[in-house]
């Protein structure tokens, strides 16, 4: 995958990568926290509302205007809708160009801001138009961390917890900084990130385009997205991550070791509420994602420690899965 840095605080690193860039793309939060990062910026509104089709015409024809060559590279200094929509347009500009991922969330910087998988909604359905266009450099620096919002913070709380649950180790990091992630201590969080980093990379060296070994950062995605879609994105995309991951462990409890599923729950209860939405709405939605096909829904289910299985549901077999896992959170979170 890309030249990743990451560590505590990297501000020398991004301005040194920054000079090398011919146009910085990020968001109104983020150019008011961070001037120094954002000079001359192409600014977008904060939040998922930006990630649109509109958003990257509007970013090449800034390009275009600033007459941008196919050997110049951009940055994105900003959030997982950052990265989407301007690695998105770099890799449209002139057929492709180059970009550089400073992530400023703990969403970016533990997913997002990571594989170059970049995408914008379309037509009420997540992600629906987008590319595979790596970034050339990552820069993580913890250090932004410290300005985030509190549904910022619980956002990057559900990609971190979905990647943690990808490896033994990392599981095992997860459950002894739990309660320092909960209260969002950097000295619990930094070891996380790192955890989701070294995983992502992995993976995404092993399988760029998603033909195989990718499928396990899914977890989670398939419901937690026709969630999201159903509920116009009220809430943020790791919180819809958590209950999806909530929703497709308690409907395939039968799959999963009942000690680890237990502690699933202990830890989902933690962040988030059940889901609310109806079987019909999320599996209309689940359908048109571009992880299905053949009108089955498919889902990575974690099942045991550093395990997860594919599995794949017609819509019958679906309904009536998610309808009971709905009546099991409720009696779960009731407890």
């Amino acid at each position: 995958m890309s030249n990743i840095h990451y560590g505590k605080d990297l501000s020398s690193d991004i301005i040194n990568a920054l000079s090398l860039c011919s146009a910085i793309v990020t968001d109104e939060n983020v150019v008011r926290l961070y001037p120094q990062f954002t000079r001359d910026a192409i600014v977008i509104p904060a939040g998922e509302s930006s990630k649109t089709p509109e958003t990257v015409l509007n970013i090449l024809s800034e390009l275009s205007a600033r007459g941008l060559s196919r050997r110049d590279r951009i940055a994105a200094v900003g959030g997982g809708v950052v990265g989407d929509v301007a690695g998105l347009a770099a890799a449209l500009y002139m057929r492709g160009i180059e970009w550089v991922s400073v992530p400023t969330t703990l969403l970016a910087m533990a997913d997002a801001g990571l594989g170059g998988k970049t995408a914008v909604n379309f037509s009420g359905i997540k992600n629906l138009i987008g590319a595979f266009h790596a970034p050339s450099e990552v820069i993580v620096s913890y250090d932004f961390i410290k300005t985030l919002s509190a549904r910022d913070r619980l956002c990057g709380i559900g990609e971190v917890i979905k990647t943690c649950l990808l490896t033994k180790r990392a599981y095992a990091v997860l459950r002894s900084n739990i309660d320092g992630l909960a209260e969002f201590d950097g000295d619990a969080v930094c070891p996380l990130i790192e955890q989701c980093i070294e995983i992502k990379n992995a993976v995404v060296t092993a399988d760029p385009r998603e033909k195989g070994l990718r499928k396990i950062l899914n977890v989670g995605h398939t419901v937690g997205h026709a969630l999201e879609s159903a509920d116009g994105y009220k809430l943020s995309h790791g919180e819809y991550v958590l209950k999806g991951m909530a929703a497709e462990c308690a409907m395939c409890k039968d799959l999963i070791d009942g000690d680890y599923y237990a502690e699933l729950i202990a830890v989902f209860k933690r962040f988030v509420t059940p889901p609310r939405t109806s079987a019909n709405a999320v599996f209309d939605r689940a359908v048109k994602d571009k992880k299905n096909a053949d009108g089955k829904i498919n889902i990575m289910l974690p099942v045991a420690a550093g395990e997860a299985l594919d599995v794949s549901m017609e819509r019958a077999d679906f309904s009536a899965r998610y309808d009971r896992a709905l009546k099991e959170l409720k009696r779960a979170w009731a407890e």
